[in-house]
């Protein structure tokens, strides 16, 4: 589409540069932008649309980069990409390689701190304020985070440790939203919290006036200084940022340009720690996504399928229930996600969003589980790992049955390295009792759900973010008999190849196709496919009993390598179980890097982990032998 005003705008100097009067065609024509890409590429919609107005007015009142501009989780910032000079990369948006969802210091100086998880922003802005108040700089550092974000412990933690002389602004953006609805007491405290216009006029109109009374003005505006709050808290609820020193402005309307730039602007004049409460509305400007910007918070460029792991998941969740009062569900602001909003419909005394809170999650399912209920929290991989000490010291030492349904296991194709579920594997491998299972289909899912229900210590369950490879299926469970899961072959162990895979997880599906290549070009081979990986000496010992014989084993992981699965199989093979020497192993997984390419690329052919390039290592290793 060609745009009369968007074209011209390649830096914050061009937003600068825009007529007043010209402001809302721009915007409209930011909002169509979003739309149509949105459409063509997918991404995050509702949550742009909804804050386009405040990222034009944060533009236009600040001068980055020297102004640090800090978006919390980052996937509000396509209209800050737009305007610092990203419009035309929005072709590759979220491609591996391409524009990022989220901001990124390596992609731009106007990008002074990386995002992708939630409620770092404050924390992050305040390092910035403090340094710079070192240093003698005059910028200005302004974090933007939306009340869904406000839900996170680590927002509370940097608020407690924001002094009020600090250029320092926070814009909290409430619009109700994370990706769901937001749950929870500050959630429902924002939503109060907003003082009435009323209040702010009679606070700054009396302080005017008294500074003009000779001789006595001042004294008498510094003596109700010190009562203020006094008389504010008998007519007006207590605000808790102003009881932390900060100073707060609100309510603002977010969507009002006019009203969000005339509170930036008297914010900056304020020389100090300011908190601005905004109101917006998510998916602001486009109907559909405003009637449903759950829906619009992230959009596929083509329709997902119906069926998929975590539907199945959360279907035999609901299933397990009926039959079984103790069995609860936790999730942490995911309740779409990971599909266990179906659970919340079906029994809302036993469902917990906490919010984003995914540490609370882990010792909350801990506290149930230690009361004798049984507890399922299903978290991303990716943010799990937020959680890793409440795994390790609520969880795992004391033993409870926490069930952590470990859903985006694997890498995150559109989202990039902030989102990959590649640690997992590797971090519970090292805690003691905690059990893991990685299902690939929706039988083996379901068989691993079932014995779960009944375990006496912590069990991880594992799965992608995709429906089940029929492929996969047809392989390794032609029969339908689920019950095998565990450690299964797909060749006939009498007759065993000299070739010969170990894998898990999802990328299994690439695994039987290299087997095919390798077949058209005359190398037989053979696969065996893991499903329940810990305990380690368990599935180790069914692993050596299918692989001995063999020439070249190749373990194929998506995930780490050091730590991982193969790494801690193949030396327990060698160290332990006295696999023969002659017999060769390798690795090949996600070697010591965060899995980000430097260019736009299919992210398995860069990492070697495609199924052409799992066919090449392997007839490399066997001509090399």
């Amino acid at each position: 589409m060609e745009y009369k005003y968007l074209n011209s705008i390649n830096s914050p100097n061009d937003i600068k540069s825009v007529p007043e009067a010209d402001i809302p065609a721009l915007l409209t024509e930011m909002r169509e932008f979003l739309i149509e890409n949105a459409a063509s590429h997918g991404g995050h919609l509702a949550s742009n649309l909804g804050v386009t107005e405040l990222t034009v007015a944060l533009h236009r009142v600040f001068d980055s980069p020297k102004d640090h501009l800090i978006f919390d989780v980052g996937h509000q910032a396509y209209v800050h990409k737009i305007i610092t000079g990203r419009k035309d990369d929005f072709a590759n948006l979220r491609e591996p390689g391409g524009l990022s969802g989220f901001t990124n210091r390596s992609e731009s100086k106007h990008d002074p701190f990386g995002a992708g998880h939630s409620s770092t922003s404050i924390s992050a802005a305040l390092g910035f304020a403090e340094a710079d108040a070192l240093s003698g700089s005059d910028a200005y550092t302004v974090a933007v985070i939306g009340d869904g974000a406000y839900t996170g412990g680590m927002v509370h933690e940097a608020l407690n440790n924001c002094k009020k002389n600090l250029r320092l602004i926070i814009i909290i953006n409430e619009n109700r939203m994370s990706i769901s609805k937001n749950k929870g007491a500050f959630a429902s405290y924002l939503a109060k919290v907003r003082i009435s216009k009323g209040y702010r006029k009679w606070k700054s109109g009396t302080n005017s006036v008294l500074r003009h009374i000779p001789l006595v003005g001042k004294p008498i505006q510094k003596f109700l200084s010190l009562t203020k709050r006094a008389i504010k808290n008998i007519i007006y609820p207590q605000n808790y940022f102003e009881d932390l020193g900060l100073y707060y402005m609100g309510p603002v309307n977010g969507n009002s340009y006019s009203s969000i730039e005339k509170a930036l602007k008297e914010a900056k004049s304020l020389d100090r720690c300011v908190v601005i409460h905004a109101f917006t509305k998510k998916g602001k400007g486009y109907e559909p996504a405003e009637k449903s910007p759950d829906s619009f918070h992230s959009v596929q460029p083509k329709e997902s399928l119906d069926k998929t792991l975590h539907s199945v998941f959360a279907d035999e969740l609901i299933s397990l229930a009926e039959n079984d009062r103790d069995i609860v569900a936790i999730t942490a602001a995911m309740g779409i996600g990971t599909g266990l909003d179906s659970f919340g419909k079906r029994y809302p005394e036993r469902y917990f969003d906490v919010g984003i809170a995914e540490e609370h999650a882990l010792t909350f399912s801990a506290g149930l589980a230690a009361a004798g209920l049984k507890p399922y929290a299903a978290i991303y991989s990716t943010f799990l790992q937020r959680g890793y000490d409440n795994i390790v010291h609520d969880i795992a030492l004391q033993n409870l049955p926490v069930r952590m349904v470990i859903d985006r296991a694997g890498l995150a194709v559109r989202d990039g390295a902030t989102h990959h579920g590649i640690f997992d594997v590797s971090f519970l491998s090292h805690i003691p009792n905690v059990s893991i299972y990685a299902p690939v289909t929706y039988g083996s899912l379901i068989e691993a759900m079932r014995r779960s229900a009944d375990v006496d210590s912590p069990v991880a369950i594992r799965y992608a973010n995709s429906s089940e490879k029929p492929l996969i299926r047809q392989t390794f469970y032609s029969d339908g008999n689920y019950s095998k899961i565990g450690v299964i072959a797909d060749f006939d162990v009498n007759n065993k190849p000299e070739i010969i895979f170990v894998t898990y997880g999802n990328i299994t599906s690439s695994v039987i196709e290299a087997k095919r290549i390798l077949k058209a070009d005359g190398v037989e081979s053979g696969i065996v496919l893991v499903e329940k990986l810990k305990p380690y000496e368990e599935s180790s010992a069914k692993v050596k009993e299918l692989v001995s014989g063999a020439k070249y084993v190749l373990f194929v992981e998506e995930g780490i390598l050091n730590g991982g699965y193969a790494m801690i199989t193949e030396n327990l093979l060698r160290m332990k179980l006295g696999l023969d020497v002659s017999t060769k192993t390798e690795i090949l997984a996600i070697d010591g890097n965060f899995a980000i390419p430097p260019h736009k690329c299919d992210i398995y052919e860069y990492l070697g982990l495609s199924a052409e390039k799992i066919a090449e290592r392997v007839k490399l290793s066997v001509n090399n032998a």
